[in-house]
């Protein structure tokens, strides 16, 4: 059962929630001026970083509302979201229901991320109807993304071949100069199938030491050439044309929305990880194939 979503409208420039029974303030110019200031200088942004308020919704039944706060000029990316309290006074990064069941919230929130996670385009390896599906945003120039690479085609998924899916999205961070056309060779070359992504994947990873921004295109044609049934062509007018540009992005935008700022990044069933740590990969893995096992494991410690 979903809970119900809260109406707002607005009378003579009040916000009320649908029963008319909580008046909610309109932020008028000085309010957005003041709690910009704030933020600004709580997270030691420059002056060059002039930053916008965008309302996106109202604690349902509460005046409390969620405000994201971005950068709208200057060299600095900022973004954040942040729910004020309906006098304005104070600025939180969560709000805990106590009439809501954590337990159940929290699952409720990794599905909802879990789900979003596998929607759109992207390479993958495994069965759509794996116990465990594995999402990483990786790039291409990162030597930490090409050890998780290794650790993950290795070690960890040879060992859980009809269990888990393996989910790849690109994400080319802006001081690595050819990670951006490397993530577009590779998206070009799944046009033609899954199967000649991860050979690129794995040649780039492996070779990425001795890739550079000017060899790197002849370098991946010269791979490229040597596949069966693969056609060069196709895949050099792909390139040409910068056609999977905006499937890069889409990927970027995902990332950024869910907080992502390095890689690489691995989130397990929804449950997210920083870096290639082995050991927690393994056991996550084991709890998300297991939930019953884990829940009866932990309660009998109590």
């Amino acid at each position: 059962m979903n809970c119900p979503t809260l109406i707002m409208f607005t009378v003579f420039g009040i916000s009320l929630s649908a029963a008319g029974e909580i008046p909610c303030t309109p932020l008028k110019d000085s309010d957005r001026a003041a709690l910009s200031g704030y933020v600004q200088k709580k997270y030691k942004l420059p002056d060059s970083v002039a930053l916008e308020i965008h309302e996106l919704s109202f604690v349902e039944g509460s005046c409390y509302r969620r405000l994201k706060f971005q950068a709208a000029s200057g060299s600095r990316a900022f973004q954040m979201d942040l729910i004020a309290s309906p006098d304005l006074r104070y600025l939180t990064r969560d709000l805990m229901d106590s009439r809501i069941d954590p337990v159940k919230e929290e699952a409720q929130r990794a599905a909802a991320l879990a789900e979003r996670l596998t929607r759109g385009r992207f390479a993958e390896r495994g069965s759509k109807n794996a116990d465990v599906t594995l999402t990483l945003f990786s790039d291409f120039e990162c030597p930490y993304c090409a050890r998780m690479a290794k650790g993950l085609m290795d070690d960890i998924l040879p060992g859980n071949k009809e269990s888990v899916r393996l989910i790849f999205r690109n994400f080319p961070l802006p001081m690595h100069p050819w990670a951006r056309p490397a993530a577009e060779a590779a998206a070009c070359a799944q046009l033609q199938g899954d199967a000649y992504f991860w050979k690129l994947h794995d040649y780039i990873f492996d070779h990425q030491k001795n890739l550079n921004a000017d060899g790197l295109k002849g370098a991946l044609l010269e791979q490229a050439a040597a596949w069966p049934a693969f056609n060069l062509q196709s895949f050099i007018g792909c390139l040409n044309a910068k056609t999977t540009a905006s499937q890069i992005e889409e990927d970027l935008a995902l990332g950024k929305d869910l907080g992502v700022t390095g890689t690489p990044t691995l989130y397990i069933d929804g449950e997210r990880i920083v870096g290639y740590n082995p050991d927690q990969i393994r056991t996550l893995i084991r709890e998300k194939k297991h939930p019953a096992q884990t829940i009866a494991t932990t309660s009998s410690r109590h």
